[in-house]
Order: C-alpha cells, then structure tokens, then sequence
C-alpha cells in the first residue's frame, strides 16, 4: 500500500507541474490585438470587423464593437482600412532578386540615365560582382503607361566609353531587351577575351559571351532573396507562388531556419522534366480526404509549371488565325508551341504522367488554340485518370476563345491570371490580333461567370519588355478599371469584362489559395486562419482608384509577426 501511496504522490507532483507549465504558457504565449481599424475579413458571414486578436501565429478571435480582449501588445489601427494578406499567385522570385540587387534599364534610351543606373548598380554590389541583363530600349517602341496612340521609334546604342571609367572593378555585360545586342565594357571583354572598340556583342558572339559569365554565388542569390522578400513585405504580400530554380529552395529553407523568411513560399518547378526530381521528394499533393500540399506553412510544393505555347510579344503564342500585323512574307504565321509541346503526344503523355503522380499541373497558354487544346487535354486526364478536383491552373489564360468559355462550368478550372497585363498590353494587343479576338482577352468577369476560380498574381518581376510590380494594388486598379496607370481610355478597354473590387481582392487572396489547396490556412481574417494580415494606410472602398498607386502599406504581418511597418 505504501508503494503504491508513494506512486500516486509522484502522479500527483507531475500532474501539478504539467499544470502549472500549461497555465504558465498561456500567460506567456504571445497575443497581439489589432483594434479601431476597418477590417474587411473577406468572410461573407462577416464581412467587416473592428478588431481582431492574434495568438502565436494564428488569428484567435474576430469581433466588433469596444469591448476588446486582453492582449500582450496591441495596435492602434486608426480608422485603416486592413485586409488579409496579398497571395501573389505567379511570381519569378530569383528573377525579382536579381533585377532588384542589379540592375533596371527597361526604361533607359540616353546616355545620362544609362549612366546613372550603371554608376547605382556599382555603389550597390560588391566588387567584382557582375552587372548583367538590364534589357535597355525596352520602351522606346511603346512608351510605358500608353495604351497605343504614342507609339515611338528610336534607336540608342550605348557605348563603353560611356562606363569604362566608373566600372573598374565591376565586370559590365547588359543587353538590349530583344537580345539583339549586349554592352560589355573594358573588364569584362578583357575576362572574355574579346576585342571591341564599342563593346557592343551581336549573334553569336553575344551568345558565347553570356554563356561565360559566371554563375551567382551563394551569397549573391542569398543576398538577392532578402532584398526580394523585403519588397513582398513592403507591399503586403505574405504568399508568392514562386517559379524560380531548384536551387532557390535550399536558400528559402536557410532562411526559414533563421527565422528571415518573411514570406511564404508555394514552390513550382516550372519545367516539365522536373516531375520525376517531384515523386522523389514527395513533393505532391495528397488527394486523399482533404486535398493538401506537400512541405509546411512556409515553403510548401505540389505544383509543376509547364507551357504549351509562347508569348504574344514575341508572335509565339499559338491562335487557331494568323496574326493580324503579320508581314506580307509570313502573312499565315499564328505563332508556334513550346517545350515538350512541340511534341504534343510526348506533351499529353508526361502531363498525364504527372496528374496519375499527385501533382498539381499549372500551364502557361496565351492563345486561344492554346487555350483551347489544354481544355481538351483536361477531358484526357479525366478519362484516362478519372475525375477528380485537380484545380487544373490556366496560366494566364490570356486569350480565350468565345465558343470555348462554356467548358469552363463545373470543372474547379484556377484562371491564374495577372490584370496589370492588361494596363500594359493594351499598348499594342489590337494591332497584334484585331479588335474581336480581344474581346476574349484577359476576360476575367467572363471567366469568373463561367464558372473559373480567378487566382490573381503579378508575374514580377515581368518580361524582358516590361516590368510588372509586385504591388498587388497595382493589380487591383487594373482589374477594377482596366485602364492604364495614366488613366487610359476613359472607360476602360472592353470595359464589360471589369470586376469590383471585393471580387478583386478575393481573387489576390482567397482565390490563389484555392489554387494551392490552402484555402482553409489563407485568405481570410477569420478564425483559425493563419495570422497573415495588411494594413492599407488608403481605404480602398471609399477613394478613387486613381488613388490606390500612391497608397501605401502601414503594416505587413505574416504568421502574427510584423515583418513590414511603414514610415
């Protein structure tokens, strides 16, 4: 009797101090309250709240009124207006690295400017650090923010006298936006071995020269990261779903173990080949009982990105007509296919491969026979591995045509689609394909009536012709008015295909978690939702949209941390 009177002593200490331990970390468990604020939740039970109580990196609690639960910290909203977090659905994150830590001559044609940015870029990268890319002359065809009626036509070359005196310790080799021609100055054609008196590269020589620069260090990439991550937080995105390389994921898991990963990573390897290297690392999504990503909270995959066709700027995006600009000698061109597409039963075999392996497929179609052949390979991959909610993502959906929207119903289709290309490609679209082919483009209303899940993104850093912000409020005025950054035309282009802005907001939120299986974690201030949450110091729902690309972020929050607070 004894021992078992001392056995039931010992029970009874461990069960005070598991006591005392659990009460002493709920007294301690960090809390944050956000009050007096305007809180659109994006939940339609209920749609505005006054405040909301974070736990950990949860959100606990969502209410109204004044009486406020007690937290650790809290955070006087003063009247702003606060939404979930931005989930930028289609974003080239290394590319965003580089071109944010190098550098940036889109806009250059003169020798001043040019000069100004080479002469940044050195003041910004270490020495010996390789300047490359840049994409100069990129809107001297089309001025930017023009929706076609200002078309211009210059031709600036730079030259190397231009530079050779500000980059002696850093190796220049930038290029042209068409590729046509790149600019090395004195250091790199000497690393190179190339004599030019101009250091303008053209052809083959061009393409050599780029071949021999150095690959990025570590550090370089790690370095390029951060300076991403801090321009998501900035604009108040917590999610991207990101295209970059393989080796980007060893860098976003180095800085998740230093607590430096400011947002959240849906990882997508974007060439088709790459879904063996998937299988292997298990990176799929489990269909089981509740549809989920692969990896954590954090870096998560399951997705593979692949094309069937190219870009309109280029005439490489497929139609079933020929180009309407076509040259006299190539009148009948309708542009081509990429990647395994080319082959187009190898194509279908792997997309297939790839859906009977539990991923996710997600693939890039600008035209409308493109687009149309995807919705027929959609009907193989239900017969050939039986129905079932694959989300199936129409990356960009760019132009779809009219008789093929009716397919859409039903089918749990992703739209994963990015409105700011429509204030930027109204520029030159009618020319390139005519009036009544774009009235099938960038149809989001259309898409969304159809039955289309819209997922919203940036495609940042953009093309090598135009970039693309990850501002997601850039991404809003777009959707909203469907006109240019200058206010262009007056009522927006095809302005029946515009959207309000809940549904636009919903789309940048919860509809890009829906893509990623991830909608009971994100897109919503609600209850058990993951603490991701921005504050707009402009309400949206009560100002012009004119007025939302000088607005500006007052606090980004991902996981129930501050990651951004703006001056």
């Amino acid at each position: 009797m004894a021992i078992k009177l001392k056995n039931l002593s010992v029970l009874c200490l461990c069960l005070f101090l598991l006591a005392a331990c659990h009460k002493s970390n709920e007294q301690t468990r960090e809390t944050l309250l956000l009050h007096n604020g305007k809180i659109w939740t994006g939940n339609d039970k209920q749609p505005w709240a006054d405040w909301v109580l974070l736990e950990g990196s949860r959100i606990k609690t969502v209410g109204r009124g004044s009486n406020l639960p007690k937290a650790s910290r809290q955070i006087d909203l003063k009247g702003k207006l606060t939404l979930p977090g931005f989930n930028d659905s289609h974003v080239h994150f290394a590319s965003a690295g580089a071109l944010l830590l190098g550098i940036n001559l889109l806009d250059v044609n003169e020798d001043a400017l040019f000069i100004e940015r080479i002469k940044e870029t050195t003041q910004r990268l270490p020495k010996g650090s390789w300047i490359t890319r840049g994409d100069w002359g990129a809107y001297e065809a089309w001025e930017m923010g023009s929706e076609g009626s200002n078309r211009n036509r210059q031709s600036w070359q730079p030259n190397r006298a231009l530079i050779d005196n500000i980059t002696p310790e850093h190796p220049v080799l930038v290029t042209r936006f068409d590729g046509s021609e790149g600019l090395a100055n004195q250091l790199a054609l000497d690393y190179l071995g190339i004599e030019s008196a101009s250091g303008l590269l053209k052809g083959d020589q061009l393409e050599a020269a780029l071949e021999q620069v150095p690959e990025s260090s570590f550090e370089r990439k790690l370095a390029e990261t951060k300076r991403a991550l801090e321009e998501c937080a900035k604009w108040g995105v917590t999610t991207v779903q990101d295209m970059s390389p393989l080796d980007r994921v060893d860098i976003y898991r180095y800085l998740l173990e230093r607590d430096s990963l400011l947002t959240r990573i849906n990882f997508s390897p974007s060439r088709l080949s790459e879904i063996y290297n998937m299988m292997e690392n298990g990176w799929v999504i489990d269909w089981e009982e509740n549809p989920s990503p692969a990896g954590d909270e954090y870096i998560s995959f399951g997705t593979i990105k692949s094309h069937i066709d190219g870009i309109m700027g280029g005439r490489s995006a497929r139609f079933f007509e020929p180009y309407s600009d076509n040259s006299m000698e190539n009148h009948s061109w309708r542009g081509g296919w990429r990647e395994f597409s080319k082959d187009m039963d190898q194509f279908k075999k792997m997309l297939i491969q790839a859906d009977s392996g539990h991923i996710q497929l997600r693939v890039h179609a600008i035209g409308d026979e493109a687009n149309s052949i995807l919705l027929d390979i959609l009907d193989t991959l239900d017969m050939v591995n039986g129905a079932k909610d694959r989300r199936f993502r129409l990356v960009h959906a760019q132009v779809i045509a009219e008789e093929d929207f009716a397919r859409f119903s039903s089918r749990n289709i992703i739209a994963e689609v990015q409105p700011y290309h429509v204030t930027d490609d109204m520029r030159w679209m009618e020319e390139r394909i005519g009036y009544e082919r774009c009235k099938g483009a960038y149809a989001f209303k259309t898409l969304q009536e159809a039955g289309c899940q819209l997922a919203f993104g940036s495609d940042w850093p953009g093309t090598n012709a135009s970039y693309y912000p990850i501002n997601p409020l850039y991404g809003l005025y777009a959707a909203v008015t469907r006109q240019t950054v200058n206010g262009q035309p007056e009522n927006g282009w095809f302005p029946e295909q515009r959207i309000d802005l809940a549904t636009a907001i919903k789309a940048y939120t919860q509809g890009s978690a829906f893509a990623t299986f991830e909608e009971d974690l994100k897109g919503q201030i609600k209850e058990g939702m993951l603490a991701d949450i921005v504050v707009v110091d402009t309400n949206l729902f009560e100002t012009e949209p004119r007025q939302w690309l000088n607005a500006r972020f007052d606090y980004t929050i991902m996981g129930g941390k501050i990651v951004y607070r703006g001056e």
